[in-house]
């Protein structure tokens, strides 16, 4: 998604178990959303490779009073990538069921660059995409407080809005929901 319809932002990714009482319990890891429909998960947990989790990614702001959205996406698709042989995946890439409003958080990157930088990390690729400056400082940083903050703001972004309107006479209220509906155009011929 490399249009200028995204929201640009300072977010985070957690990828979230569903099946969690809340948001704090339900963090198994942070991500990158590295494009509009996926995910990157540097050094991905067992959890996350299990074929039964019941996965879904929250994309929400960094600072909570930002005013923007919270997103939950479902992934639909899971992707290990790691070396033959070795026990544990170096990532994991996620792809999600719609688009994030978000742009991506993941700057340009020079892939022998990010090899030998992972290589020299011991196969860290969270290391290794802070010492590229690949990803904003502290991305990986979600902690407990936050979630719960951004629980308390997702609930009320859920919250319907209300609004009071009051007329005169029936004129003026037809009319003032009118505005809103293409019902009310007069649609008999001349």
């Amino acid at each position: 998604m490399c249009t200028g319809t995204t929201t640009h932002a300072d977010i985070r990714v957690s990828v979230q178990d569903r099946n969690a009482r809340d948001l704090a319990a339900g963090h198994l890891a942070a991500a990158v959303l590295v494009d509009g429909d996926a995910v990157l998960v540097p050094n991905p947990r067992p959890e996350l490779l299990d074929p039964a989790a019941d996965l879904e990614i929250l994309i929400f702001p960094a600072d909570p009073t930002a005013h923007l959205p919270v997103e939950r996406i479902d992934g639909w698709k899971w992707s290990p990538f790691q070396l033959t042989g070795a026990k544990e995946p170096l990532a994991t890439v996620g792809r999600l069921r719609h688009h994030s409003r978000y742009s991506a958080q993941i700057g340009p990157v020079d892939p022998r660059e990010l090899a030998a930088a992972t290589e020299e990390h011991g196969g860290d690729l969270w290391a290794a995409l802070n010492q590229l400056a690949a990803v904003p400082p502290g991305i990986a940083d979600i902690s407990h407080e936050l979630l719960t903050e951004i629980s308390r703001v997702e609930r009320e972004q859920r919250r319907p809005r209300r609004s009071e309107h009051q007329f005169d006479s029936y004129d003026q209220l037809v009319g003032g929901f009118c505005i809103f509906f293409c019902f009310c155009n007069d649609h008999r011929t001349k």
